[in-house]
């Protein structure tokens, strides 16, 4: 086991080999790399197989071909185009949204047809059916952001009760989304979700043992580390040292802690990062990809220990026979895996961030 403690911030990492006679080299003696890290926050753990991203590397690919089919095939009945987004898409009760629904440039919120969470609702983020990743500019991410805190200002101004609130995004099917049309979730509630659950009380803990913030201290280390990206505003990017996925970034805003003290060019720190990372998928073949913009409880400081972020994830390319990045070891088992090192990743993708 190697251990790193920077700024109070451990870094483990233990590498151990698998030895086979592998038929890919006239059944040769082989020895594999197998990395296990943890993360310093939570120390959830996470297997690096380093070396066999070339081999792996055709599944989060995409096929322009299949890509255009799905685009086609689902346009004619989108609840979420232009033409059939008012008749075909619920509204807020008039208590809630005088009227109904709320609109910022060319996004539209509305509520689910069928919430995930106390409070959901849809965000679409424009008239288009599709975009391609680098097509989903950084205004219509701003712009989704936007409407998305005005929602939650409203449900907080109604309740006056601490609520727990995040942004989600599913892009394309084998990302979970049923719909090809861009969107974004919003959901809310007063009970906290399992991974904020987990992030606040370990940054408390931190907090309580050594009177220091941890995302502060993590932003710190970072930027001088091998996976810092860049900064955008008071938002810092890097990947994260025990990646639960192959194309996994993060960032994390420098001073706020949830969706409701974030000021307007601070939605436009995560935005504008965020559509870089868009377009370092693309160029990597991606077309799936999740995001999760989470937040410290609205109606209650967390500043002293917790910092608002966001972590986006490249999932499986779109194309046959459509095989999903994730297998047991991650949906079962609760264990990260990643193809490539997060240093690795940084490397390529830190060029959109100059």
């Amino acid at each position: 086991m190697r251990t790193i403690i920077i700024m109070n911030i451990k870094y483990e990492r233990e590498i151990r080999y698998a030895e086979l006679l592998t038929p890919l080299k006239g059944y040769e003696l082989e020895r594999q790399i197998v990395e296990h890290r943890f993360d310093p926050l939570t120390h959830k753990r996470t297997v690096i197989t380093t070396g066999r991203f070339h081999l792996i590397k055709r599944l989060f690919e995409s096929d322009p071909n299949e890509i255009q089919n799905i685009v086609e095939m689902t346009k004619s009945n989108c609840p979420f185009c232009p033409e059939r987004l008012e008749s075909m898409t619920p509204k807020f009760p008039s208590n809630l949204f005088k009227e109904g629904v709320i609109k910022l440039g060319d996004a539209t919120l509305f509520p689910s047809l069928f919430s995930h969470m106390d409070y959901n609702a849809i965000v679409v983020l424009g008239k288009e059916h599709y975009l391609q990743l680098r097509e989903i500019a950084p205004n219509k991410i701003h712009s989704a952001f936007q409407v998305g805190q005005t929602f939650l200002r409203k449900l907080y101004d109604l309740n006056r009760k601490k609520i727990y609130a995040s942004f989600i995004v599913n892009y394309f099917p084998l990302s979970g989304s049923t719909i090809i049309h861009p969107h974004m979730q919003v959901i809310a509630s007063d009970m906290s979700f399992q991974l904020l659950d987990e992030l606040l009380s370990n940054s408390f803990v931190y907090y309580s043992r050594v009177k220091s913030n941890y995302w502060a201290d993590l932003i710190k280390e970072e930027e001088s580390s091998e996976r810092f990206v860049g900064k955008v505003d008071e938002v810092t990017w890097f990947t994260p040292f025990a990646p639960y996925n192959t194309y996994e970034v993060w960032g994390v805003h420098e001073k706020v802690s949830n969706l409701l003290e974030i000021s307007d060019q601070g939605l436009k720190g995560f935005s504008q990062g965020l559509s870089k990372v868009l377009s370092f998928y693309q160029e990597e073949g991606l077309s799936c990809f999740n995001i999760l913009l989470y937040s410290g409880p609205l109606g209650e400081s967390s500043d002293r220990y917790f910092r608002l972020g966001i972590r986006i994830i490249g999932r499986s390319g779109y194309r046959k026979p459509f095989v999903s990045d994730l297998w047991g070891l991650q949906s079962v088992m609760n264990e990260g895996e990643a193809y490539d090192t997060p240093e690795n990743t940084a490397l390529k993708l830190r060029k959109y961030f100059q």
